[in-house]
């Protein structure tokens, strides 16, 4: 059974190639009435279809696969390239050894032919998917989506044992490893519940849960110990508030 999003994938795919076949077909029109009889396209549709047909079955293809691993938060930008690529490479392949048998024409001439228009294709293609068919994600309430390796994962609030700024850029550990991700300090606190999560430094927030104690220097500012043996910074700024989140600690 067609879902109602690959109904939509297929309709735009139809519908567009279509509507531009269509088109192609009226600019041979013209230009057949442009120049003398011996040099005239004849049989424009097929001239057209066998030019671009290929696409009607090509692009619900790359729609799909495109969808599947956005969904499945895999979509990284190195999948996305390499889609792209294995289409292109179906593409000129077929369209080389179609206008080989079907036209004689030499497989070096075809690829320089379409070397052009095939990649502006896909850019239009994924252009259209960004903009039309890319569906929202899944809602992950208390997970923060982080990128590990070339997928892409949900991150639990609840398995982050601190956070610390890099400029544009956090870092998000857990007691196993740690993850970059592109937004600021700020940012990150305002989504972290703070019954939860403090800020022990303007560069460092702590997750209550794995604090241990606190460790006070002669200057006034500290160490916030954690139960993994990691050590986070302390400002003086900071320190009232996270004793009196931590009362039981001295």
């Amino acid at each position: 059974m067609m879902t109602a999003q690959l109904k939509k994938e297929w309709f735009i795919s139809c519908i567009g190639w279509s509507a531009f076949i269509l088109f192609m077909s009226a600019t041979y029109v013209l230009y057949d009435w442009s120049v003398p009889p011996a040099e005239e396209i004849n049989n424009r549709p097929w001239w057209a279809l066998q030019e671009w047909g290929l696409w009607y079955l090509l692009t619900p293809v790359v729609f799909r696969l495109l969808t599947q691993y956005h969904l499945a938060n895999q979509l990284t930008k190195q999948k996305f390239i390499h889609i792209l690529a294995l289409m292109l490479c179906i593409s000129m392949t077929y369209q080389a050894i179609f206008d080989f048998w079907i036209l004689c024409d030499p497989i070096p001439y075809t690829m320089l032919y379409f070397a052009p228009t095939h990649p502006v294709v896909l850019f239009v293609l994924s252009y259209l998917w960004h903009t039309f068919l890319r569906p929202d994600k899944p809602v992950h309430h208390n997970t923060f989506e982080v990128e590990s390796g070339n997928t892409t994962t949900q991150l639990s609030f609840s398995d982050i044992t601190h956070i610390n700024s890099a400029s544009n850029y956090v870092e998000l550990h857990t007691e196993q490893q740690h993850y970059l991700k592109r937004i600021t300090l700020r940012q990150i606190e305002q989504q972290l519940p703070d019954s939860q999560f403090i800020r022990t430094h303007r560069s460092h927030l702590v997750n209550l849960d794995f604090v241990e104690r606190i460790q006070i220097k002669p200057s006034g500012s500290g160490l916030v110990l954690l139960k993994n043996g990691k050590m986070v910074s302390l400002s003086k700024a900071f320190k009232p508030i996270v004793k009196a989140k931590l009362q039981h600690v001295a």
